[in-house]
């Protein structure tokens, strides 16, 4: 059952007038023979009841907190780190066209040292932006193939690009707050000083597409779901899920 709120107000009221006999009558009167009646119960159903918005803006509780963004931002924030990171967005874009160098480089490679072409080795971007090679290789045949690489410009910037990405996009995914989280690449600790121990970009230069008519229509060089596949697995092998939502 249901009571006015109108009702429960003035009957607060004369109940903190005090403990005086002549009232308590008064109100026990009251109570017994007023007109006061009780709102019918309403049936409602299984549906949840939720009350008309008061404010249009958001509440931010507590003098501490002030708010970061507004839910409108939030969501734009979120589309653009999604779409850049797991669909053809710059990064992927980058990358696909690393690849195109990439793809030139080992024909050279495999001509001219084809023992050294065969070989499991790794290469990525350290934090002065060189190509960092790694791997079960002599020093010898690591300082070869650092020179070979970091003398191909544009195979350098590249690979730069897809780091640069990589990095503004997933500290977008996780919002403007210091204490900010995500689901996603976003939640993995990766940044300038430790790209290069965490992601090898030979392996992802190893998704290519596959030779059919489609590809060569399109004309891209990396399968982009290999390429997102790869990272998500090379991210959740190497890296610490410090921000994890």
């Amino acid at each position: 059952m249901k009571v006015n709120a109108n009702q429960l107000i003035e009957m607060g009221a004369l109940a903190n007038k005090g403990p005086s006999k002549s009232i308590k009558q008064e109100n026990t009167a009251t109570v017994q023979n007023s007109d006061l009646k009780l709102a019918a119960d309403t049936y409602h159903g299984a549906k949840e009841q939720i009350p008309d918005p008061t404010y249009s803006r958001p509440i931010v509780l507590g003098e501490a907190q002030q708010l970061i963004e507004e839910p409108e931002q939030t969501s734009a924030r979120l589309n653009e780190a999604y779409h850049q990171l797991y669909f053809n967005g710059d990064m992927y874009k980058a990358a696909d066209e690393l690849a195109g160098e990439y793809n030139q480089f080992m024909s050279e490679l495999a001509s001219s040292n084809p023992q050294l072409a065969e070989k499991d080795w790794a290469f990525s971007v350290d934090e002065e932006g060189a190509i960092k090679v790694s791997g079960q290789l002599s020093a010898d045949e690591v300082s070869y193939l650092e020179d070979k690489l970091n003398a191909n410009e544009k195979l350098v910037q590249l690979a730069n690009d897809v780091k640069d990405n990589f990095l503004k996009y997933t500290e977008l995914e996780r919002g403007p707050s210091e204490q900010g989280t995500s689901q996603y690449w976003g939640k993995y600790d990766v940044n300038n000083e430790n790209f290069a121990e965490i992601i090898d970009m030979r392996s992802l230069m190893k998704e290519q597409t596959k030779e059919d008519e489609v590809s060569a229509r399109i004309g891209n060089n990396l399968n982009m779901f290999g390429f997102i596949d790869n990272m998500s697995k090379q991210l959740s092998g190497k890296a610490q899920a410090t921000y994890a939502a």
